[in-house]
C-alpha cells in the first residue's frame, strides 16, 4: 500500500470517528434534554393512574385465580367452620366452585351439612326471630339483610330506634347519639319522601343500612368514628348525603347484603368511594375478589403506573447509564495517562 493510500485511509477513519463521536453526543445531548422534559411534568407525583374497567377486570380475575388453590381454601374453610361463619362458609364454597377445586370428601360433607342445618325452615325461622330480636347475635350478614332490613327500612324501624334512645335519655342510660341521628335523618326522609317525589328514599335506605350494620357491628372503627363526627356536626343530613350516595351504588352492583358484608372492608368514607369504583369493575363479585385477595392488593390492582413514570423511569436509567460509561471512559484515560507518565520517567532514568 502506498504512502497516499495510508495517509486517505487514515483521513476517512478521522471521519469516521468524527461522525460517530457526533452521533453519540447527539444523543447524549437528546437524552439529558427528553429526561429533563419528562421531570419538569413532575411524573412521580402521581405515578398511578386508574386501569380502565377492562384492564381492572382481567387483572383482578387473573390475580384472584392464581390465589384460588386447593392449599389455599382448606384452611379458611376448616376456620368459617370452626367459628360457624356461615356467611363465609358459603362464600369460600362458592369460590371452590367457581374456579373448579375439588374439596376433600371430609371437608365437602361438613360444609354440605352445616349449610344444611342453616338451611331448614325451622333453622331459618329461628334464625330470622334472633336476628329481629337482636341483631348483634344474628348468625350471618345475610340474614340481616333478609330479617331485619326490611322492617328496620320501614318508618316502625327508625321510630323505634328513637323510642329506644329516648327510653335511654329517661332512665340516665348511655344515648347513642349516632343511632338517634340516623334515625331522625331516616325518618325526615320519609316523611319528605311526597314532597321530594322519592328523591330521599336514597337518604332514608343508606341511613338504615348504616344503622343497622352499626348495630350488627359490621363496621370498620375508622367509619363508626366518622359516623360519629357526622352525626355531632351541625349538619349530619349533609354530611351523610355523600355516604348514601356511595351505599346506593354499592347496592345497585351487588345487594344489600353484600354491602353490610362489604362496609366492613371501609376504614373511612374515602374508602367506601374506593369499593364502589371496585363494584363497577367487579360487581356481584367484588366480595370474592376481597375474600381472596385482601382489600390492599385488591385496590392497588385498580391503578397501573402511568406512561409517564414509566417513560421517566427509563430515561432516568438511560442517563444514569450514560453517565456511568462516561465515568468508566474518563478513568480509563486518566489511568492512561498515569501509565505514560510513569513510562516516560523510567525512559527518561539514568
Amino acid at each position: 500500500m502506498t504512502p497516499a493510500a495510508v495517509t486517505d485511509d487514515r483521513a476517512a477513519l478521522g471521519r469516521l470517528r468524527i461522525v460517530a463521536r457526533s452521533i453519540l453526543l447527539l444523543w447524549a445531548v437528546f437524552s439529558f434534554v427528553a429526561t429533563a422534559w419528562v421531570l419538569s411534568h413532575h411524573p412521580f407525583v402521581n405515578p398511578l393512574v386508574q386501569r380502565s374497567a377492562a384492564e381492572a377486570r382481567v387483572a383482578l380475575s387473573t390475580a384472584v385465580a392464581r390465589q384460588v388453590s386447593l392449599d389455599w381454601l382448606v384452611p379458611r374453610l376448616q376456620a368459617a367452620l370452626a367459628e360457624d361463619d356461615m356467611q363465609r362458609v358459603t362464600l369460600l364454597n362458592d369460590i371452590a366452585s367457581d374456579h373448579s377445586v375439588i374439596l376433600p370428601p371430609d371437608l365437602q360433607r361438613q360444609v354440605t351439612e352445616a349449610v344444611a342445618a342453616h338451611e331448614g325452615w325451622r333453622a331459618t325461622m329461628s334464625d330470622c326471630r334472633l336476628c329481629i330480636t337482636d341483631v348483634a347475635r344474628c348468625p350471618s350478614l345475610s340474614l340481616v339483610a333478609a330479617c331485619t332490613l326490611p322492617f328496620e327500612l320501614s318508618p316502625a324501624g327508625d321510630a323505634a330506634a328513637l323510642a329506644r334512645q329516648g327510653g335511654n335519655l329517661i332512665t340516665g342510660a348511655e344515648i347513642d347519639e349516632v343511632e338517634a341521628a340516623l334515625a331522625g335523618i331516616g325518618l325526615a326522609a320519609t316523611i319528605s319522601t311526597v314532597v321530594t317525589v322519592g328523591s330521599s328514599l336514597t337518604l332514608k335506605g343508606a341511613a338504615t343500612v348504616l344503622r343497622v350494620a352499626r348495630r350488627a357491628d359490621a363496621l370498620s372503627p375508622g367509619l363508626r368514628y366518622a359516623l360519629r363526627e357526622a352525626a355531632r356536626g351541625p349538619a349530619p343530613a349533609a354530611t351523610f348525603g355523600s355516604v348514601a350516595g356511595d351505599i346506593r351504588h354499592l347496592a345497585t352492583r351487588t345487594s344489600n347484603a353484600e354491602v353490610l358484608s362489604l362496609l366492613r372492608h371501609a376504614d373511612s368514607p374515602r374508602d367506601l368511594r374506593a369499593l364502589t369504583r371496585l363494584s363497577d369493575v367487579a360487581g356481584p363479585d367484588t366480595g370474592r375478589t376481597l375474600e381472596v385477595l385482601g382489600k390492599a392488593r385488591t385496590m392497588r390492582l385498580l391503578s397501573r403506573i402511568s406512561d409517564l413514570a414509566l417513560a421517566a423511569m427509563g430515561l432516568v436509567a438511560l442517563v444514569l447509564g450514560q453517565l456511568a460509561v462516561m465515568a468508566g471512559a474518563a478513568l480509563k484515560l486518566w489511568l492512561r495517562s498515569l501509565l505514560r507518565q510513569r513510562e516516560m520517567a523510567l525512559i527518561r532514568r539514568p
